[in-house]
């Protein structure tokens, strides 16, 4: 099987359709003169991902082959500019200032390369997913006049949409003869997740101390139905809670089941009465 993965801080998804096609010159050191092809669907590819970093400088494409090939291409503009569509000449592994990057290493070798490479079509969604591809390259090893050529062609469905989380928190809770609060509400999400609900409590009592608690709890939300949570605090500085009015905070996160990264909703704070359980 191979497979067609991207290296990005973004956790790769697989691609609907893609094809890798690499053509290495007689004496060229990273592809040992051999011509390469790899085609989702038909057994070297089964599978793909396509990504790119979180700022939009460069894409990289990883190519493992069945036969134990794998490639590396990194595609980058000049630093602190976002990669687009068109085509970059003087590029390298290592850029100078001002200048694009370049770097294919191959089933052979790596190695201090120069070249240029041109980016047809380019649609990328969030989080470093990839739509669609379609780039060619040429790269030289310094020092070596043979190298090789190369194409890209990648197709993805329009991106899934990112992980929202919301969470309610209800108008009363409870305190126990402890002086320990008890508070609760429900979470919603657009995907199926393990939701971390933490916050704190705040209450001033009779005589005019700050009784404060945090809090957190977890609970497993499905598209649709909110899904209620309860949670009992941990009291600081020793100060127990009372009847009466109460100050909390709440928020609630999760990692995106597709992108990877934690969604965390707006911290929101509400008055709560508290009641003796």
């Amino acid at each position: 099987m191979t497979e067609f993965l991207a290296s990005s801080p973004a956790q790769a998804v697989e691609v609907e359709s893609g094809t890798f096609s690499v053509v290495s010159e007689i004496g060229d050191p990273v592809g040992g003169g051999y011509p390469y092809a790899y085609t989702d669907g038909e057994g070297s590819a089964d599978a793909m991902h396509a990504g790119w970093s979180d700022d939009g400088n460069r894409l990289t494409v990883i190519v493992l082959g069945a036969n134990g090939d794998r490639w590396d291409v990194v595609m980058g503009a000049e630093y602190g500019k976002q990669l687009a569509p068109g085509t970059y000449t003087d590029a390298a592994d290592t850029p100078t200032l001002g200048a694009p990057r370049l770097d294919v290493s191959g089933t052979f070798y790596g190695c201090e390369s120069e070249g240029s490479f041109t980016i047809d079509r380019m649609v990328l969604g969030p989080r470093g997913y990839v739509e669609a591809l379609d780039a060619s390259f040429e790269q030289h090893c310094v020092g070596h006049e043979p190298g090789l050529t190369g194409q890209v062609h990648l197709t993805n469905p329009p991106p899934p949409a990112e992980l929202a989380l919301g969470v309610g928190l209800a108008d009363s809770g409870t305190v126990g003869a402890d002086g320990v609060p008890t508070v609760h509400g429900t979470v919603t999400c657009t995907e199926p997740v393990n939701v971390l609900v933490n916050g704190r409590i705040d209450q001033v009592v009779t005589k005019g101390s700050l009784a404060t608690a945090s809090y957190y709890t977890r609970v497993d939300c499905t598209p649709g139905t909110p899904a209620a949570w309860t949670a009992t605090g941990t009291t600081n500085g020793g100060v127990p809670f009372e009847r009466g009015n109460a100050t909390v905070e709440f928020k609630a996160q999760a990692p995106d089941p597709v992108y990877g990264h934690t969604v965390v909703t707006d911290l929101g704070t509400s008055d709560v009465s508290l009641r003796r359980s």
